[in-house]
């Protein structure tokens, strides 16, 4: 069975068909052959219920709620100034904000989705006038939110782990250092393409401005001493940390910031259910 979709699949590809294509096509194929038809739909629509069950991936939609309420509301803009008030004036500056930007609110969120949106939406069109290149620009963004399925509270490693069996919390702590380092590769990169590229930097901030940004991300950076202390504080399970992080968010923007207002949570909640089903 596994070759006759293998086959299906690069058959399909070769013929010119999107990704999906074959994928689902290859999926439908298996299907119909390991049950002997759509007789036995209710043993499929078990094992489909069987896979979302376990506790831990409420933590899932959890986490990308809370990012999504952060991306909407005045979070992700104070993290973002913060970062550019400290290294936005040095060669290749707007690059390394950039990517220590998703490293960041990747930190806040765990999900790579939200933190594409929240950091290319003000970053993007800034590189693109500051004389980076869109190709560049593109790939950095993607690139660097995608850190965010090591830095805790990645969405990725709470997948891996309720499929490996493996403790989420240890998983979180072990992907603080390859995250660090490859933000590290990502900012030595960022500062040979500026030089070679002769890109100009931004203007340097007061210690003024400095220490007003850093006041106003205050809030915003509490995310992840909120999940990495509780976790490790033993104050709460990861799947509960979740659940913190959304009653924070939802204080933070709606009762503080007061930057969104109660019309805004179906479209929230509506967002985080789309993504939450691509997860």
């Amino acid at each position: 069975m596994a070759t006759i979709m293998m086959l299906i699949m690069i058959g399909l590809l070769l013929l010119g068909f999107p990704m999906m294509i074959p994928l689902i096509t290859a999926a439908v194929v298996g299907f119909v052959m390991m049950f002997d038809g759509f007789g036995q739909m209710g043993t499929f629509i078990q094992q489909m219920m069987g896979g979302i069950r376990p506790a831990s991936l409420i933590a899932v939609p959890m986490f990308i709620l809370a990012a999504d309420i952060m991306t909407r509301g005045q979070s992700a803009d104070r993290l973002i100034n913060m970062v550019m008030a400290f290294i936005g004036h040095v060669k290749g500056g707007l690059a390394i904000s950039t990517a220590t930007s998703c490293t960041l609110f990747g930190a806040v969120s765990g999900s790579t989705q939200a933190t594409v949106v929240a950091v290319g939406s003000p970053l993007r069109p800034k590189m693109l006038k500051a004389g980076y290149s869109d190709s560049f620009t593109l790939a950095l963004i993607v690139n660097a939110s995608d850190i965010a399925f090591l830095i805790p509270p990645s969405i990725g490693m709470i997948i891996y782990g309720v499929i490996s069996e493996t403790s989420i919390a240890e998983l979180f702590i072990a992907g603080i250092g390859p995250g660090l380092l490859i933000l590290l590769m990502f900012s030595v990169y960022c500062l040979i393409y500026a030089y070679k590229n002769n890109v100009p930097t931004e203007e340097k901030a007061s210690w003024k401005q400095r220490a007003v940004s850093v006041r106003d991300a205050s809030w915003p950076l509490m995310f992840p001493v909120i999940i990495v202390g509780g976790i490790y504080g033993g104050i709460f399970s990861p799947t509960e940390a979740a659940a913190v992080c959304v009653l924070y968010a939802f204080l933070l923007e709606f009762v503080i910031f007061r930057s969104l207002k109660l019309t805004d949570v179906y479209r929230i909640a509506k967002s985080t259910g789309l993504i939450t089903a691509v997860v």
